[in-house]
């Protein structure tokens, strides 16, 4: 009986070692496309971060750690000093000249194409009972359903789930394979009324955090994603203490922290902003977070060839004003995450012409109509995401 548990502790011995010599340089070192990719998708995540870096550091050289976090010092130096700035950029509004209720409807969601959203009315005619401006469609299903048969898709070939005409809002689909060919899913909210986008912030600010799903009903909302990071002490932090600039409804909370973050809101005619700026005096509702998406209608983001899949939430703005809230799922087996390269891709498909990330991770999190319509990471302790200070919230 003792040789045998001998000659099990040799054997584990031997498969250590054999770890420690052979496939630890391995993973380290190879060249090969594939181990590469998960190697820098590990590093990214692990120093992206607060107090979890050590899951590189304590493992990895510097030397390769520098290499890959490279991308990421290239990417934020890309992004130094620049602003947003909307002028001559604005267009007019087709909906505010269409002579129609159906004309009106179909300017205002242009993504929809119209002769199929025709025939999907002809076959639920229900939808249709109290007119164009009253459409109200909603076609959720359970948040890590990743597949959805309306029949209905727009022009940029995602999934509609949602069409809400009095409120101005469209929601779609958003799924696909990112650079690891890993699965990521998640929802895109198309707000047509930027003016009825504020910042709501949490009961106890300060304090204690509250859920999106609180605040999206203590603000009688229709539609929220978070916002704003918060400090999280060794990742105990109850989302009441938040973490740069904090400006709600036109009190200001908080001043920027600066230091590469940007400020993102909505200044007091509906534009969204993105930058640092030193004024903030015309901005009604914004926070700060980073990094910057696109800016001046360019891509900043695009073939940094970052790889860190994370789960994620976005916001951006077209030339017409449609206001783009992104929250894609991840470290779940239905949605892996996705890249920030990635993000800037979507927010281009919908043509936005300032965008930004917000906080991601287990924050991360949509609702509409009371309840969460994405998934916030199993890491959290709650079906509901995190405690957090603020979100964007649609009127």
């Amino acid at each position: 009986m003792n040789g045998a548990k001998h000659r099990f502790a040799l054997g584990l011995t031997c498969f250590f070692l054999i770890g420690i010599t052979v496939v630890y340089p391995f993973l380290l070192y190879t060249p090969n496309a594939f181990v590469t990719r998960w190697r820098e998708w590990y590093i990214e995540t692990a120093m992206g971060t607060m107090t979890h870096q050590w899951l590189a550091t304590w493992f990895i050289p510097e030397n390769i750690i520098n290499e890959v976090m490279t991308k990421r010092y290239l990417m934020n130096q890309k992004q130094e000093g620049i602003v947003s700035n909307w002028d001559g950029a604005w267009e007019e509004k087709e909906e505010d000249t269409a002579e129609t209720p159906k004309d009106k409807f179909y300017a205002m969601f242009s993504e929809l194409d119209e002769n199929e959203f025709e025939r999907f009315l002809a076959d639920n005619p229900e939808y249709l009972e109290n007119g164009y401006d009253e459409i109200n469609i909603d076609l959720i299903g359970e948040p890590s359903q990743t597949h959805y048969d309306t029949g209905l898709k727009t022009k940029q070939g995602d999934t509609v789930l949602a069409v809400n005409a009095a409120h101005g809002i469209l929601i779609v689909e958003q799924t696909g394979e990112d650079t690891l060919g890993m699965e990521y899913a998640g929802k895109v909210a198309l707000c047509k009324k930027p003016e009825n986008i504020y910042v709501g912030t949490s009961e106890g600010l300060g304090d204690y955090g509250s859920f999106v799903s609180d605040m999206v009903r203590d603000y009688d909302a229709i539609l929220g994603i978070n916002a704003s990071g918060f400090a999280d002490f060794d990742g105990n932090g109850t989302g009441g203490t938040v973490y740069g600039f904090l400006k709600s409804q036109g009190e200001k909370y908080q001043d920027a922290v600066g230091n590469g973050w940007k400020i993102i809101g909505f200044d007091n005619e509906d534009h969204l902003q993105v930058g640092a700026f030193n004024d903030t005096s015309s901005l009604r509702d914004a926070v700060e977070f980073h990094p910057a998406l696109i800016i001046n209608g360019e891509n900043l983001v695009a073939g940094t060839g970052l790889n860190e899949q994370q789960p994620r939430t976005a916001i951006g703005q077209a030339k017409d004003g449609t206001v783009i809230m992104m929250v894609v799922d991840g470290r779940q087996m239905h949605s892996f995450g996705i890249s920030i390269e990635r993000c800037g891709e979507i927010m281009e498909q919908y043509g936005a012409y300032q965008a930004s990330m917000l906080d991601g991770g287990s924050s991360s999190v949509m609702v509409y109509r009371g309840r969460e319509i994405t998934s916030p990471t199993t890491l959290s302790q709650n079906e509901e995401g995190r405690y957090l200070p603020d979100a964007f919230l649609v009127k």
